[in-house]
């Protein structure tokens, strides 16, 4: 059997890097360093939508299953369109970054 290999994916795009430092900013660097860490993130972040879904059935309520569901969507949205700009910035060298690292905000740039 040949070993076959899936193609490289294109480099990243300004919108990513701007998407990527727009997620560092806003999420702790321990909770997105590595992929394992990525994945244990959407698992916290689609429990309670999960949960509500699967505990809807005992206490009949619409709008606790339609609000878990619309939850536990956007926990699975969320990772899709995140997880591709992560392992692209991690194949170029680029995430996680370095302990060094100071992320700028626009109040520091100015002085």
């Amino acid at each position: 059997m040949s070993d076959v290999r899936p193609p490289l994916e294109e480099p990243l795009e300004p919108a990513d890097f701007e998407r990527l430092a727009r997620l560092s900013r806003r999420l702790p660097l321990r909770w997105t360093a590595s992929p394992r860490r990525r994945r244990l993130l959407l698992l916290g972040l689609a429990a309670p939508g999960f949960a509500a879904v699967f505990s809807t059935p005992m206490h009949q309520n619409l709008l606790v299953l339609l609000l878990g569901l619309l939850a536990f969507a956007a926990a699975l949205i969320f990772r899709r369109r995140t997880e591709r700009v992560f392992r692209r910035a991690e194949a170029a060298a680029l995430w996680p970054p370095s302990p060094h690292f100071v992320a700028q905000t626009p109040e520091a740039s100015r002085v």
